[in-house]
């Protein structure tokens, strides 16, 4: 008998302490809860974790990280990335937020996260540069020019949201130099437009004859074969070929690459006494004209000087390049040499 009445008791105190706690939560309910503890739990099917989220705005809603977030969908949790940028929010940090919207949700693991973009557009980098090439030549840089940015790496982003297009402010060259330094405005039409410090240099460019193809050693350049190229005005030589005719009837002296700047020692007059090859030699005196067999003993161009051995009589001569595998000798010559 004993054992029953303990027994009757103690339920009796159960049921006295369930019935408290939860006339003290209807209390709680009827006196308005703070944001941290607002309506009431949401069955737990319901409500799940968007671990990859793209928005629009400045702020990041409830509604964004959790679907079925109930009637406080629209509250403002956090702010937005910015443009180009990510927010990574991590386990913990979502939990205190189902927490205080009384979301029935918890992570499966302290690995759980998600990872909100902004909605975005990359700046195209020839946009930036047309915009950049505008303010130099408003600022007096008129030749032909390229520039370089001090970061090469550049990449500027604009929300979808925003309008406007970019604008260059503050634009500064230094002509001894060339460097510039000047400030890109994104989003111009936006209270919170961004400004972005770009800095770079101008390099002026100059016309350049060049090869369209490969040129092979003693090649002849040919008008066809000649294209421009705007190449920076620093990377020129002393010796750099300008003009087209300086190349036109000339040779290749050696290799020369496609697009290449040619300089004055890699092209020279097409060789027509090749050394080692036979040459007829011609000498012209008042009455007669006598001719030999030669062969020479160096490469010659059209007027070189070059030496010819006899092959009759095995004497050494100096000739004049006339043609292709003809020389001439000078009797006044070959009696001083005498």
């Amino acid at each position: 008998m004993l054992r029953n009445f303990l027994y009757t008791g103690l339920c009796l105190l159960v049921a006295g302490t369930t019935a408290t706690v939860e006339a003290a939560t209807k209390d709680n309910g009827s006196a308005g809860q703070p944001k941290s503890s607002v309506g009431k739990l949401l069955p737990r099917s319901n409500v799940t974790l968007r671990s990859a989220v793209l928005v629009e705005g400045n702020f990041i809603r409830l509604s964004d990280l959790f679907e079925n977030a109930g009637k406080y969908a629209e509250a403002e949790i956090a702010y937005a990335p910015q443009p180009g940028k990510r927010a990574v929010f991590d386990a913990r940090w979502l939990y205190r937020v189902a927490r205080a919207y009384k979301l029935s949700w918890r992570p499966l693991s302290l690995k759980t996260r998600a990872i909100v973009e902004r909605a975005s557009h990359q700046i195209d980098r020839e946009e930036i540069e047309d915009h950049l090439f505008s303010a130099l030549r408003d600022n007096g840089v008129t030749d032909k020019f390229e520039i370089d940015l001090g970061n090469r790496s550049l990449k500027i982003y604009v929300a979808d949201n925003e309008s406007g297009g970019i604008n260059v402010e503050g634009m500064s060259v230094d002509r001894s130099t060339g460097r510039f330094s000047a400030t890109l405005v994104t989003s111009v039409d936006n209270p919170g437009a961004r400004r972005i410090r770009l800095t770079g240099r101008v390099h002026k460019l100059v016309s350049l004859p060049v090869l369209g193809k490969r040129f092979s050693r003693r090649s002849i350049i040919r008008k066809h074969h000649i294209e421009w190229k705007s190449v920076r005005e620093r990377r020129i030589s002393p010796d750099t070929i300008t003009e087209a005719e300086q190349l036109v009837g000339m040779a290749a002296k050696r290799l020369i690459r496609a697009g290449a700047p040619i300089r004055s020692s890699q092209i020279q007059h097409p060789v027509l006494v090749a050394k080692g090859g036979l040459v007829t030699i011609f000498l012209n005196l008042a009455n007669m004209n006598l001719t030999a067999q030669g062969r020479a003993l160096e490469d010659g161009s059209k007027g070189d000087i070059v030496r010819i051995t006899n092959s009759h009589s095995k004497k050494v001569v100096e000739a004049k390049v006339t043609g292709v595998n003809a020389v001439k000798v000078s009797l006044i010559r070959q009696i001083a040499l005498n």
